[in-house]
């Protein structure tokens, strides 16, 4: 169990860094298309989680440069207090870069939980991250309006949204014709072919080309746009589906 539990994450980590991470912050994405793709993401959900799913809607993205501890932490403090968190204070990594983080729960979305990250490098650049981490549940109306409105408190600060939708829930035991099965409807949901698979005999990730989602980043296998992530658990036979555009989002 530990070992497919080590594997899981392997293979997630494993396909945000071969699909190439900072591809995604490139150009041709706007904050419509990715609005777009969220609500192409979650008006499919219903279909494909009958028992309700959990969401983390996710930016990642280069921010204001920031030269010196003073300077870095306003940063983080302005973009906290945008999302009504309170002020955190910076720490160091185990490289000595500065990390920002303020978290806590969302007023518009019950039981999620809202965070505000901040990274910085040595030449003064920084890395935001602004994250929602909603539970199984929740209405995917009320996740259109976060996004909408986190937007809204986004662009004034010059940042355009990128997000990244990752959906999860279970799908229940499966035979290995109902587990073909939801792998068509997956696909079907979003007019998608698949481009690239990593597997385990537990585990299973498919990278697809969706001619419904505009957000893509670039690998070997083409423009990816969607991940679905099937999952077996090894004591209840049980399966998780993760799907996500453009890339499952790594658990904090």
């Amino acid at each position: 169990m530990k070992r497919q539990n080590r594997l899981w994450g392997t293979l997630l980590l494993g396909a945000v860094v071969l699909a190439g991470w900072i591809a995604f912050t490139g150009a041709n994405r706007t904050s419509p298309r990715a609005a777009a793709d969220a609500e192409t993401m979650l008006r499919a959900a219903d279909r494909l989680y009958p028992s309700g799913y959990a969401a983390t809607v996710q930016h990642s993205g280069p921010y204001l440069n920031a030269k010196g501890d003073a300077a870095f932490a306003s940063l983080g403090d302005g973009m906290a207090a945008r999302f009504g968190l309170p002020a955190s204070k910076p720490v160091r990594d185990a490289n000595g870069h500065p990390v920002y983080r303020a978290s806590g729960e969302s007023p518009s979305v019950a039981g999620a939980k809202l965070e505000v990250a901040l990274s910085g490098w040595a030449d003064g650049t920084t890395n935001l991250i602004v994250r929602l981490d909603a539970p199984e549940g929740t209405e995917k109306d009320k996740l259109l309006a976060w996004t909408a409105d986190a937007a809204a408190r986004l662009e004034p600060a010059g940042v355009q949204p990128k997000w990244m939708i990752t959906l999860r829930g279970g799908a229940g035991a499966l035979s290995d014709a109902s587990l073909k099965a939801l792998k068509a409807k997956v696909a079907g949901a979003f007019k998608a072919d698949p481009a690239e698979s990593y597997s385990d005999s537990g585990s299973e990730i498919i990278s697809y080309t969706s001619r419904l989602l505009g957000t893509g980043v670039r690998s070997a296998g083409g423009t990816i746009n969607l991940q679905a992530a099937f999952h077996r658990d090894s004591v209840y036979g049980t399966y998780k589906l993760t799907i996500a555009t453009p890339l499952i989002v790594a658990e904090p």
